[in-house]
């Protein structure tokens, strides 16, 4: 199991710099105009919050999982988004401003939805909960973690990308094409790093739970492109709702599992798994909606 929180931060910093680039096109009045319309971003929440999790306790009612398996399914799909999603609307051309204030509000909530999700869901399975009682007596959110890093490595970045982007806009235009290039560097060192890093689980669980794992992710990315269709979304904010709900922080559920599940196996391997599998898809996404235009009235930052 490839899991070392050194490394975790790593990543996060070098997130950070890339939410950085990714801000120094995004302007004020693009947050304005989600809090005057904030449909995308309620529906998003409404999908990512509490339908994904009450769908996968469904699910695990339905068929026959090893009771870690399930527990690993209910618990990434109570996480809330990650930074990583941000980046991947960037490039899809969605809309960053949108998807960074949905991995803000859903960080938010996880303080208090995600242990009562877990609770609640697990409580609801009969063989999940007692395979769960002999581990663990109540889930403990670090919300000093949390908030950590939802203020260090997207608010920090995010507030000066936008004060460099909106005060100097002539120095941001020249810097962007080099920060672009990064993002899409850094991105593909994320996919290949992720790849390779756990191609040893990969290759050894490429049966049932390698498919669980990717039809989880495939029922959330129909999730997010029919909560946005209800919301009556489309091309930019489509992208945003369908890539963020799609894409969960899979760091997040290994630290809690690793922390306080004694690391049970087939919960990290589920968590492992859905962390590598949904940096795939994500590049999927993207490259099927990187070239592709969006409506003629839409207008949104977004890589070129």
């Amino acid at each position: 199991m490839n899991y070392d929180a050194s490394q975790q931060l790593l990543l996060g910093l070098v997130l950070a710099v890339m939410i950085f680039g990714v801000s120094l096109e995004l302007r004020v009045s693009q947050f304005v105009a989600i809090v005057k319309q904030p449909q995308p971003i309620l529906a998003g929440m409404l999908g990512q919050c509490l339908i994904l999790p009450w769908a996968t306790l469904l699910v695990t009612l339905l068929v026959d999982l090893h009771p870690g398996l399930e527990l690993g399914l209910l618990l990434v799909a109570c996480c809330p988004g990650g930074n990583m999603s941000n980046i991947m609307t960037h490039l899809a051309r969605g809309n960053t401003a949108l998807s960074m204030s949905m991995t803000a509000l859903s960080s938010l909530l996880a303080l208090v939805l995600l242990p009562i999700n877990f609770a609640l869901t697990t409580a609801q399975n009969p063989e999940a909960s007692a395979y769960l009682a002999e581990r663990l007596q109540a889930l403990q959110i670090d919300q000093a973690s949390i908030m950590f890093n939802l203020l260090l490595l997207l608010g920090l970045p995010l507030a000066l990308g936008m004060l460099v982007g909106n005060l100097a806009p002539q120095f941001a235009e020249r810097v962007m094409p080099w920060f672009k290039r990064f993002a899409l560097l850094a991105f593909a060192v994320f996919v290949i790093g992720a790849l390779v890093g756990n191609w040893r689980m990969l290759t050894d669980n490429l049966g049932l739970v390698f498919v669980i794992v990717v039809l989880h992710n495939a029922s959330a990315i129909a999730l997010g492109w029919l909560m946005a269709k209800l919301a009556r979304q489309r091309g930019a904010n489509l992208r945003a709702m369908v890539i963020e709900i799609s894409m969960h922080n899979s760091g997040l559920a290994l630290g809690l599992i690793f922390a306080q599940f004694g690391g049970e196996l087939h919960m990290a391997l589920v968590a492992a798994l859905w962390g590598t599998w949904h940096l795939v898809s994500g590049l999927l996404m993207v490259l099927f909606w990187r070239n592709r235009p969006l409506p003629a009235l839409e207008s949104v930052a977004c890589v070129s």
